[in-house]
């Protein structure tokens, strides 16, 4: 009996002290955590990649956390909307843009269209890819605050020329 008790007390405290070691839910952060408040800096639209006209800057798109609003670059316009995110699914609606004139307005139209039909997205490493139903419709990628700052200063200045 005093040897069966001494087992149950030895494997009470293995379990204590396996339970003490077990490693607790990972906190990295969700993917929806790392979409917002991110500059995402546009790669291709559907399936083509995209290149800056000369004299324009990247087009890019920022998710921003605690409005729920968007806000971005086309390479032409400024762009801004709302959008719903849970999980996996991203909604863009209200979307809008300032009505300047470029020399070249295709890869602004075809951006604004492939965020209309936007109804999820995926994360990998630093690549933010925009679905419609199964088919992935634009791809885009973090880019640097700095750089993004200086090219808004720029176009500010150019807007008020």
């Amino acid at each position: 009996m005093n040897k069966l008790i001494a087992i149950l007390q030895v494997a009470l405290l293995l379990l204590f002290l396996c339970n003490s070691c077990t490693l607790k839910k990972s906190t990295l952060t969700t993917e929806t955590e790392i979409i917002q408040d991110a500059y995402w800096l546009l790669v291709s639209l559907e399936g083509q990649d995209v290149q800056a006209p000369k004299d324009t800057r990247t087009a890019y798109i920022r998710f921003e956390e605690k409005e729920n609003d968007f806000s971005g670059f086309t390479g032409c316009n400024r762009l801004n909307g709302h959008y719903t995110l849970t999980e996996q699914r991203l909604q863009l609606s209200d979307i809008s843009t300032t009505r300047m004139a470029c020399a070249s307005m295709l890869m602004e139209n075809k951006m604004l269209e492939v965020l209309g039909r936007v109804d999820s997205y995926r994360i990998a490493g630093d690549v933010l890819t925009l679905y419609a139903g199964e088919q992935a419709v634009a791809t885009f990628m973090t880019g640097n605050l700095e750089i993004m700052q200086r090219d808004m200063d720029r176009n500010t200045t150019n807007d008020n020329k």
